[in-house]
């Protein structure tokens, strides 16, 4: 055999035997990936590891499978059609149940990412949920667990605010200003209070002139407006990632679902002060992870997801 016929077998060889071996890495390949665990960025930014179910691992296999059985025939080691033909479906069963493990994967994706976002929800109702309680408590003194009560008040009740216009003088009342305020000589301590110097606008026959415009005045406006419709408000709940807008009747319901929150309340005694208490839980309705913000037993409103 000349030099030309062996470089032309050669190549015949490396012709024969060059997908063969690309299929065989990449089978390997397959299986190096069955044996590791991944990290995949959901659409809200979370990493979720993630390891690969037995059905990638099986079909990396018959992909090996499939390929050992191509290599042999082209050897001449199987010599009918019949290894062909178990080969072709060795690479056919290794891609569809490559498709089926990637289907799985895909699923739980999707389902971590629901869960997340229905977590972001359901904390940002939570919170609704112990506004509407803290001003209902500012008007009433006490909290409330009668759900349909605390829907009315947040659509017809009113919220005290105090309307501010004007920055506070940063100095000591004058004496003549103490005077003004109090009616006597007492001797000048501290820097100006809010309160004294509201009092010297209302009193002075000519207000000092870093007071001008100087006001502070109380006011009732609708609790709607005073909370849930406030910018800053709106703003913060759609920064934690909350998807929902606020209405007022679906306080009642975990999000999502038509399970209803839990609300509950209580009083104890701090020293000789009867102290209400309130309790507010949900259940995510993927797998009844609790959310709770307070406690019956205690006058504090910390949520249980922040331990």
């Amino acid at each position: 055999m000349s030099g030309f016929e062996t470089i032309d077998s050669i190549f015949f060889q490396i012709k024969r035997f060059i997908w063969p071996v690309i299929f065989l890495f990449t089978g390997f390949y397959l299986l190096s990936i069955a044996t590791e665990t991944q990290n995949i960025e959901l659409n809200n930014g979370t990493i979720m590891a993630v390891k690969q179910s037995s059905w990638f691992l099986w079909a990396s296999l018959l992909w090996i499978l499939g390929t050992v059985i191509w290599t042999l025939y082209l050897l001449g080691v199987i010599k009918t059609m019949v290894g062909y033909g178990i080969m072709v479906v060795m690479l056919t069963l290794g891609i569809v149940v490559l498709y089926k493990d990637y289907d799985i994967i895909a699923y739980d994706v999707e389902q971590l990412s629901t869960w997340n976002m229905m977590d972001g929800d359901i904390k940002a109702r939570m919170n609704d949920i112990k506004e509407a309680e803290l001003a209902y408590k500012e008007a009433n003194g006490r909290y409330t667990n009668n759900m349909d009560e605390l829907i009315d008040f947040v659509r017809t009740g009113t919220k005290m605010t105090i309307k501010k216009i004007g920055a506070l003088p940063e100095r000591k009342p004058t004496p003549e200003e103490y005077k003004l305020i109090y009616g006597d000589n007492r001797a000048i301590d501290y820097n100006m209070t809010e309160i004294e110097a509201y009092a010297i606008v209302k009193k002075s026959a000519v207000v000092p002139e870093d007071l001008v415009g100087f006001l502070r005045d109380t006011a009732f406006i609708p609790v709607l407006d005073a909370i849930f419709n406030d910018p800053k408000y709106i703003e913060n709940r759609d920064k934690s990632g909350c998807d929902l807008a606020f209405h007022p009747d679906s306080l009642r319901y975990v999000p999502y679902s038509k399970i209803l929150v839990e609300l509950d309340t209580a009083s104890l005694l701090k020293g000789e002060i009867k102290v209400s208490t309130l309790q507010i839980a949900m259940i995510h309705p993927m797998d009844s992870t609790l959310y709770q913000i307070g406690d019956v037993n205690d006058n504090h409103l910390r949520e249980n997801w922040k331990k």
